[in-house]
C-alpha cells in the first residue's frame, strides 16, 4: 500500500512538471534537465549522465509518441510551436501564447488563438496519461532522427519514424484513448444491427462524441474512456462476434459505415454481457 501511494505521489509530480516543458522558450530552454525534475526524467527515461542535447531529444521523441497518436492534421503545427520547434528563432522566446499568437496571426492555421490553445491542452492531458503506461525504448535511429529535427529546428515527419512496421494508424488508436458509451457496471455498450453485426462505437475526440449525441439524440447513461486496445480485447471477449466502429458520423439513413444509430430506445433493447 505505501509503494502504491508513493508512485501516484511520484506521477502528480511528474504530471505538475510537464507544465514546465512548454513554457519560457520551450525545448530550448536553458535548464530543461531541472524544469522537468525528477520524477519526470525517471518515467521518460533520462539518465542522470544525460547531457542537455540528449535531454532535448528524449524530451522530444517522448512528445513525439504522444503525438503520433493525433489524426487532426493542425496538431503537428499547434503542438511543436508551442514547444518552439520549427518556429522562428526572434519568435522563440516568447513562450508559449505567444508562439501560438504569432502563428495564427501569421495564418499558418486556419484556427483562432483560442481553439489552438484548446486543442494544445488536449494534447497535453494525452501526454499526461501517457505517463502513468508503457514507455518504449528509445533507439539509435530515434536519437539520430532527434538529433536532426532540433538541429535543423525541423518538425518530426511521421512517414520517417523508425520504429516497428505496424501501421501508424493502428498504433494511434492502440495506445490512444477513446471514449463511448458504458453500461453502468462500466462494460461497453454494444450496437447490435442484425445482419451487420454487433459493434463497439468509440470515439477518439470528445468532441466528436458530443457531436454524435446532439444530433442524434442517443441517450447514454455513462461515457467510460479506456484505450483503444482495451476496447479490442472487450470486442474479442464477446461470446458474439463483435466489430469495433471508430468516429461514428451524427448522420441517420446513411448506412453502418457513416453512422451507428445509437438512439435512446435503441440502447435500452440492447443486452450487455457482463
Amino acid at each position: 500500500m505505501v509503494a502504491s501511494a508513493k508512485e501516484t505521489k511520484t506521477s502528480r509530480r511528474a504530471k505538475d512538471r510537464l507544465h514546465h516543458v512548454h513554457a519560457r522558450a520551450g525545448i530550448r530552454q536553458e535548464g530543461l534537465r531541472n524544469a522537468l525534475g525528477p520524477e519526470l526524467r525517471g518515467i521518460w527515461g533520462i539518465a542522470d549522465d544525460s547531457g542537455p542535447g540528449r535531454v532535448r531529444e528524449i524530451v522530444l521523441l517522448r512528445l513525439n509518441r504522444v503525438l503520433e497518436r493525433f489524426a487532426d492534421p493542425l496538431m503537428p503545427e499547434i503542438v511543436w510551436t508551442a514547444y518552439n520547434l520549427g518556429v522562428d528563432p526572434v519568435h522563440g522566446g516568447a513562450g508559449m501564447v505567444g508562439r501560438i499568437r504569432t502563428m495564427v496571426g501569421r495564418g499558418r492555421v486556419p484556427v483562432s488563438e483560442r481553439t489552438c490553445t484548446r486543442r494544445f491542452y488536449d494534447f497535453l492531458g494525452s501526454v499526461k496519461n501517457s505517463l502513468d503506461g508503457f514507455q518504449e525504448d528509445l533507439t539509435g535511429e530515434d536519437f539520430r532522427l532527434a538529433s536532426r529535427w532540433i538541429a535543423e529546428n525541423a518538425r518530426p515527419e511521421r512517414e520517417q519514424s523508425p520504429r516497428d512496421p505496424v501501421p501508424s494508424v493502428m498504433r494511434m488508436f492502440l495506445d490512444g484513448t477513446v471514449c463511448g458509451p458504458a453500461d453502468e457496471a462500466g462494460a461497453p455498450v454494444p450496437a447490435r444491427l442484425g445482419a451487420h453485426g454487433d459493434w463497439l462505437c468509440v470515439f477518439t475526440d470528445e468532441r466528436l462524441l458530443a457531436e454524435y449525441r446532439a444530433v442524434t439524440g442517443a441517450g447514454w447513461g455513462r461515457i467510460r474512456h479506456r484505450t483503444g486496445r482495451e476496447v479490442v480485447l472487450a470486442a474479442a471477449g464477446r461470446t458474439a462476434a463483435t466489430g469495433v466502429l471508430v468516429n461514428p458520423r451524427p448522420t441517420r439513413g446513411t448506412g453502418i459505415h457513416a453512422a451507428l444509430p445509437l438512439s435512446p430506445e435503441s440502447v435500452a433493447r440492447l443486452a450487455v454481457r457482463r
